[in-house]
C-alpha cells in the first residue's frame, strides 16, 4: 500500500483528567479590520468531560472568526500518538511546519480527536455545530489543534459549545472517539440503528443484503459548451441507456445469478442527468417516455428488485421551464445574484435553490410524481448530503445553517414515506436520522500511490475508517468516491480489500465516469459491454454476500496491527482481518492470505 509508517501503532500511556480538575481554553476573536482579542478561561472537567460554552452575546456584531483553543490540544514533533479528522484522515506528528485546515464545515462530522502522551479526547461541536473550520498546525515542531467558527456568512444565532469528551484506557484511540461520538447521537435520538428500523422497513432490510445499480441513462455534454441554455441552443441530449435496455441489465443480472439488487435509475429525466432541475418532467421521450418508464419499474418490482429514480432539489439551471431567481440563495448583500456556484455543467451555469423553497415549490410535488410512477426502494436525493450547510441570505426565505439543515431533512424524509427509504449522495452527518444510505462518505481515494499522482496533504499518515465507527449498523455506505465498480479497476483486490476494512455496502454504476473517458467504468452499448459488466457485479455481489450481515452491527474497533495487516471488530463479536501484503500475515491465531480478508465470527 506504501503507507508511511506509523508510530501510533506502539502503545501510548497517557494521563487521565479527573472529574473536578480544570482545563484551559483560549478564546480568540478576529474582528473586521483584523483587530484580535484573546480570553483565557477555565473549564471544569466533569464525569470525564469538559463543556465549553461562549454565550452569542458576547461575540461581536463585527467578529470575522472565534476560535477555541484547548491548552490540551498540543503535542511535539516525535511524540506518540495523532490527531484524527472527522473524513478519517490520520496524521502523526513528525513535521516541524504545516498546516491543514479544513473550512466551512467541509467534513462528514463536526468533531475531531487527539491522542498525545498527555492525553485523549475527542472534541464535539455542538453549537454553531455548521459553521466552523478545524485547523491543525505544525509551527516549529509544536502541533495544535483547534475549531475555529466563521462569522463571514450569518452573525451567530446560538451560544458557541464544544464538548471534550476525554479518554484512557481501552478507549483512549481513535475507535473510542468515534465510540464517545456515537453515543452522544444516540443518546440524544439523532439516530436509530439500522436493526431496529428494518423491523418495520422492509425497503432498508432489502437494501442491506443488495449492492446498489445506478445506471446513467441520458446527458448532455458536460461541461457545457453553452453556460446559458435557451431552447434555442441547448446542447443535444443522447440516450444511452433506454429503458427496454435496462430490462436487459436486469435479465443479465438475474441470469447470472447476481441475486438480491436495487437499481437506481440516473438522468431517466427530461433532458437526462443535470440537465434542466428543477425541472423533472417529462419523463424522456428518448429513453421511451413515460409509458416505457412505468413498464420497466412494474418488470423490475416484479422480479423482485427494488427502483427508484436519481432526484436533485438543490441544483437549478436557467433552462428550466420553471427558473425562477427567487429561489435561488446564491446572493449578495445587495441583493443582487452571484456568480453560479461552479462551472457549466450538463444544464449550463449551475445555481443553488433554498430548500426551504425546494421543499415547498418542488419536492413535495415532485415526489408523489415519482411515487405515482411505481418507484420503490431507498429513494435518492443527488448533492444534498454531500455537501456543508449554508446558510440563505433572501429576507423572503432567510435561512441560518441550523435551520437549512432542518428543511433538507424534510426532503429527504419525503422520500422515505413516499419510496420506503432515502438515500444521498454523501455522509454529511446533518442528515443522519433522515438518510439511509450515503453513496459516498469521503471524496478521496484510500491509498496515495495512484498513477494520477494525486497525493494526500502532506500531513496525513493514513485513512482510518472513522465515520464508519461512528455510523456503521447506522447507515449503509460507500466509503471513498474512488469505490464504485471496484471489479473493474485493475488493482481491484486492494479496493475490495478496503470495502471489507469499511463495511462498504457496494455500489455498481454503468457509465459512472462518463466524463472521464479513460477511468475504470461499466457499459452496456454491446453484448461485451454487458456481459462484462455483469460479471464486474455478480463479482462483487459473491464478495459482499461474505460479510453483508455485519450491517446490522457497529463497527466497535479498527486495529492496525502491522504496516499492511489491518482488524475490524464489529459489536457482535466478528472480527474482519485483512492483509495487504504479498505475504501471508498471522494475527490472534489467525493466517490471513496474501491480498485478502477473512472475516471471524
Amino acid at each position: 500500500m506504501k503507507m508511511r509508517k506509523l508510530s501510533f501503532v506502539a502503545v501510548v500511556l497517557v494521563a487521565v483528567v479527573a472529574s473536578g480538575e480544570t482545563v484551559d481554553i483560549a478564546v480568540e476573536t478576529v474582528r473586521q479590520g483584523g483587530a484580535r482579542a484573546v480570553e483565557n478561561v477555565k473549564v471544569e472537567v466533569t464525569d470525564g468531560m469538559a463543556r465549553f460554552v461562549w454565550p452569542r452575546a458576547r461575540i461581536p456584531s463585527d467578529a470575522v472568526c472565534v476560535s477555541v483553543k484547548p491548552a490540551f490540544s498540543v503535542a511535539r514533533k516525535g511524540e506518540e500518538g495523532y490527531y484524527v479528522t472527522p473524513s478519517g484522515a490520520l496524521c502523526t506528528f513528525r513535521l516541524d511546519n504545516c498546516n491543514y485546515a479544513i473550512h466551512k464545515n467541509w467534513f462528514p462530522m463536526p468533531l475531531y480527536g487527539m491522542k498525545t502522551p498527555h492525553t485523549a479526547f475527542v472534541a464535539i461541536v455542538t453549537g454553531m455545530k455548521y459553521d466552523f473550520s478545524l485547523v491543525a498546525n505544525a509551527k516549529k515542531g509544536v502541533y495544535s489543534c483547534f475549531v475555529s467558527f466563521d462569522m463571514d456568512v450569518a452573525h451567530a444565532y446560538e451560544d458557541i459549545a464544544v464538548d471534550y469528551v476525554f479518554l484512557s484506557g481501552g478507549d483512549a484511540d481513535y475507535s473510542g472517539m468515534a465510540r464517545a461520538y456515537r453515543r452522544h447521537q444516540l443518546a440524544r435520538g439523532a439516530c436509530r440503528p439500522i436493526a431496529e428500523r428494518v423491523k418495520t422497513n422492509s425497503a432498508l432490510a432489502y437494501a442491506v443484503q443488495a449492492p446498489e445499480i445506478r445506471i446513467r441513462q441520458a446527458w448532455k455534454p458536460a461541461p457545457s459548451p453553452v453556460p446559458d441554455q435557451t431552447e434555442l441552443d441547448e446542447p443535444p441530449v443522447t440516450a444511452y441507456v433506454t429503458f427496454d435496455r435496462v430490462k436487459d441489465i436486469i435479465d443479465a443480472c438475474d441470469a447470472a445469478g447476481v441475486g438480491k439488487a436495487e437499481y437506481c435509475l440516473v438522468g431517466w429525466n427530461y433532458r437526462g442527468h443535470d440537465g434542466r432541475w428543477p425541472q423533472m418532467f417529462p419523463v424522456e421521450p428518448l429513453l421511451g417516455g413515460e409509458t416505457k418508464l412505468r413498464e420497466l419499474i412494474a418488470y423490475s418490482l416484479a422480479k423482485g428488485h427494488p427502483m427508484v429514480g436519481h432526484a436533485n432539489y438543490r441544483d437549478a439551471y436557467l433552462i428550466a421551464d420553471t427558473f425562477d431567481f427567487e429561489y435561488c440563495q446564491d446572493r449578495k448583500d445587495d441583493g443582487t445574484m452571484t456568480d453560479a456556484k461552479r462551472e457549466a455543467w450538463s444544464g449550463g451555469r449551475c445555481f443553488r435553490v433554498c430548500p426551504r423553497r425546494a421543499y415547498e415549490k418542488y419536492a413535495i410535488k415532485h415526489t408523489a410524481a415519482m411515487k405515482a410512477l411505481g418507484f420503490h426502494g431507498l429513494g435518492y436525493i443527488d448533492v444534498t448530503s454531500s455537501r456543508p450547510l449554508f446558510a440563505c441570505t433572501d429576507p423572503r426565505h432567510p435561512l441560518n445553517t441550523a435551520e437549512r439543515a432542518v428543511w433538507e431533512k424534510a426532503i429527504l424524509r419525503l422520500q422515505s414515506a413516499a419510496f420506503g427509504g432515502s438515500a444521498s449522495e454523501g455522509g454529511f452527518d446533518w442528515c443522519i436520522g433522515a438518510v439511509d444510505s450515503a453513496l459516498t462518505v469521503v471524496f478521496a481515494d484510500p491509498f496515495n500511490d495512484l498513477p494520477s499522482g494525486k497525493k494526500w496533504h502532506p500531513m496525513i499518515d493514513r485513512y482510518v475508517p472513522f465515520w464508519q465507527l461512528v455510523y456503521h449498523g447506522i447507515v449503509l455506505s460507500t466509503p471513498f468516491r474512488t469505490m464504485w465498480n471496484i471489479e473493474a479497476k485493475p488493482d481491484k483486490w486492494r479496493y475490495r480489500l478496503c470495502a471489507a476494512e469499511y463495511g462498504n455496502r457496494p455500489t455498481f454504476y454503468y457509465y459512472g465516469r462518463w466524463n472521464r473517458p479513460g477511468e475504470p467504468d461499466i457499459h452496456c452499448g454491446t453484448p461485451e459491454e454487458l456481459a462484462e459488466s455483469v460479471r464486474v457485479i455478480k463479482e462483487g455481489a459473491d464478495d459482499y454476500a461474505r460479510r453483508s450481515d455485519l450491517q446490522y452491527h457497529f463497527m466497535d474497533r479498527h486495529d492496525i496491527l502491522g504496516k499492511d495487516l489491518v482488524r475490524t471488530t464489529y459489536s457482535n463479536g466478528a472480527r474482519v482481518y485483512v492483509n495487504y501484503a504479498d505475504a501471508p500475515q498471522t494475527a490472534d491465531g489467525v493466517t490471513v492470505p496474501a491480498r485478502d480478508y477473512i472475516v471471524v465470527r
